[in-house]
């Protein structure tokens, strides 16, 4: 009887650790829904955002690309306002309010990446952009460096990632939560008293840009497949984190099926896309 029981609670355990690997890491993979080149004029694809049916393709130093979702058609490409050679342009994000000269396109949030790591806020359409705000943080915190600004528009906060610590083979991001400052207040330098919240979420993966739904944000991960014989990482994948509970929900693994790097997200309807690097393309993340 004795032997019984011990049996049934080894089962026990083994079915919730399963349970419990299972809910943080999915092989649901991704497919190719767009095959936009990610180069472009020989800089590297980095941050991308959906409004409606078009698409915003950003290269390193603020070049841009306007893409129509629905015929496939390259509408424009230009740079930036804000384009320079520290414009990493890492991740985009529409914002909630509209410029004033611009009732088509809200405002949309660049990440700099690069130099004094700014939000760099613009107004912008298929014909070219302009900038109306900057956004800074001098906090004297580690948190002062972040290279993804990403924006929740349902609930209108500004999310700052910042790289902290890269050792061992892992790396920890702290994720700092900030009002969403209107445009006419011109450029914000947040201080420490403006930080709402904080946490750290730890992972291997390199991370990208991001994007933010309901109370969950979706981070791209990895590096792209090498040439010859050196060993693949296999670390592509979408990392969800839950918001509210300040945890990685789960990983939703794509090294399968893209073989080059996940450099943004965004929603095309209910469909998350990745923009990636090298080869390009706006895949299908599968398994959401």
């Amino acid at each position: 009887m004795k032997n019984t029981v011990i049996a049934g609670v080894r089962r026990a355990f083994a079915a919730a650790a399963f349970l419990a690997a299972a809910s943080t890491a999915f092989c649901a993979g991704a497919t190719l829904e767009h095959p936009f080149p990610g180069q472009y004029k020989g800089e590297s694809a980095q941050g991308m955002t959906i409004h409606k049916d078009t698409a915003f393709l950003f290269n390193n130093t603020g070049g841009c690309r306007v893409y129509n979702l629905k015929t496939g058609a390259l509408l424009n490409a230009f740079k930036l306002a804000g384009a320079a050679p520290e414009n990493h342009a890492n991740c985009a994000d529409f914002g909630v309010e509209y410029p004033a000269d611009n009732d088509t396109y809200p405002a949309i949030y660049i990440s700099e990446c690069f130099g004094k790591r700014r939000c760099l806020v613009e107004s912008i359409n298929e014909a070219g952009s302009k900038l109306l705000q900057t956004l800074e943080l001098k906090s004297g915190g580690p948190e002062e460096l972040p290279y993804d600004w990403i924006v929740d528009r349902e609930k209108k906060f500004l999310y700052a990632i910042t790289l902290v610590s890269d050792a061992g083979g892992m790396k920890e991001a702290l994720v700092t939560k900030l009002r969403l400052p209107a445009l006419g207040e011109g450029n914000v330098i947040f201080a420490k008293k403006d930080i709402i919240e904080q946490f750290t979420i730890r992972f291997r993966n390199l991370h990208q840009g991001g994007t933010i739904r309901g109370e969950r944000l979706y981070l791209p991960l990895g590096r792209h497949k090498p040439h010859g014989k050196k060993k693949d990482t296999r670390d592509r994948a979408v990392m969800v984190v839950n918001l509210r509970t300040k945890q990685i929900e789960k990983t939703i693994d794509l090294s399968d099926d893209i073989h080059v790097e996940p450099e943004d997200a965004a929603f095309h309807g209910d469909t998350l896309l990745v923009y990636c690097g090298q080869t390009g393309g706006l895949w299908r993340v599968n398994g959401l």
